[in-house]
C-alpha cells in the first residue's frame, strides 16, 4: 500500500530530510551521537506512518508514532540548548514537528473513535438521571 499521498507521510518525510541535511552541519562532537539519535528517531517516525497506513490495527503504530514525536521534541530542544542548531533551524524544525504532532494525534483520535463505533464493540454507558414521577392530587 502506497503512503506517498498521505499528508502526514509527506510532512514526516520533509522533516526527516531536513534533519539529515542539518546533521551534516553539526559540530563534530554532536554529529555522531546526538545527531545520529535524531536521525534514527526521524526514521522511526517514517516507519510508524508507513506501518500504520498498511496495518489493520493502526492504533499500536500511531501510539508509537506519538511517543516517538515526544522523543523528537526532547532531542530538538537538547540540540538547540547545546547550540548544535541555530534559533532559526530550531524554529523551522519545531513548526514542522508541531504540524506532524497535530496530524498524528488527529489520526489516532479518528482510529480510536472508529474502533468504538464498530458493531459489537462496547460503548461507554451514559448515565442518565431518572425523572422523579410527579404525583398529582
Amino acid at each position: 500500500m502506497r503512503t506517498h499521498h498521505i499528508p502526514l507521510y509527506q510532512s514526516v518525510f520533509v522533516f526527516t530530510r531536513e534533519v539529515y541535511r542539518l546533521r551534516s552541519g553539526f559540530p563534530k562532537s554532536f554529529k555522531h551521537d546526538l545527531g545520529q539519535e535524531v536521525c534514527e528517531s526521524s526514521i522511526k517516525l517514517l516507519k510508524c506512518v508507513v506501518l500504520a497506513n498498511s496495518a489493520v490495527k493502526k492504533e499500536q503504530y500511531l501510539s508509537r508514532l506519538v511517543l516517538e514525536i515526544e522523543v523528537q521534541w526532547v532531542l530538538l530542544r537538547l540540540l538547540y540548548e547545546l547550540r548544535a542548531i541555530s534559533a532559526g533551524q530550531f524554529k523551522l524544525l519545531s513548526e514542522r514537528l508541531a504540524d506532524i504532532t497535530k496530524q498524528s494525534q488527529a489520526w489516532l483520535k479518528w482510529v480510536r473513535t472508529k474502533a468504538n463505533k464498530k458493531p459489537g464493540s462496547i460503548l461507554p454507558v451514559k448515565k442518565t438521571l431518572a425523572k422523579k414521577p410527579q404525583i398529582t392530587l
